[in-house]
């Protein structure tokens, strides 16, 4: 009798576990290897027109390369966003976030937007980026990013 109790409830932890382990995989999954929503990628496309076009360039190809003898300590370049840099390395939340409270290295580059652009709208702009990337880079956004490496 105590034998049958001890299995079911192992059995009822091992199941608990499994789910726990599922909810959280999925959410660390659950950013990447889907393309994002077409009506959010045109919004976010008006939005980095007029708010990121500047610095980050067309397509999100980031700045020209400014040789280290002529920078200012302070200058930090646009980085590209499209996936010839690092910004799927970051996932959503993530880029959300430096969208929406700046740089701290370099406000004058990067500054808040958080009075200006609303999370909808830096969500928005993150599927315009993410609609940059390839089909291997999306797959491979966020934490997923060191097994693709």
């Amino acid at each position: 009798m105590a034998t049958r109790l001890l299995r079911r409830v192992r059995f009822d932890l091992m199941r608990w576990l499994l789910l726990l382990l599922l909810v959280c995989v999925q959410s660390v999954w659950a950013e990447t290897g889907v393309r994002p929503d077409p009506a959010a990628v045109a919004q976010g496309a008006k939005l980095y027109e007029t708010n990121c076009v500047a610095c980050h360039r067309k397509d999100g190809v980031g700045e020209p390369y400014i040789p280290w003898s002529i920078r200012h300590p302070d200058l930090i370049q646009a980085m590209p966003l499209n996936e010839s840099s690092h910004a799927w390395h970051h996932g959503d939340e993530q880029l959300v976030a430096t969208i929406l409270d700046g740089n701290q290295r370099s406000r004058l580059r990067m500054p808040v937007f958080r009075n200006i652009l609303s999370v909808k709208d830096a969500n928005d702009l993150v599927a315009y980026l993410k609609s940059l990337w390839s089909d291997r880079i999306l797959a491979c956004q966020g934490p997923a990013h060191m097994r693709c490496m």
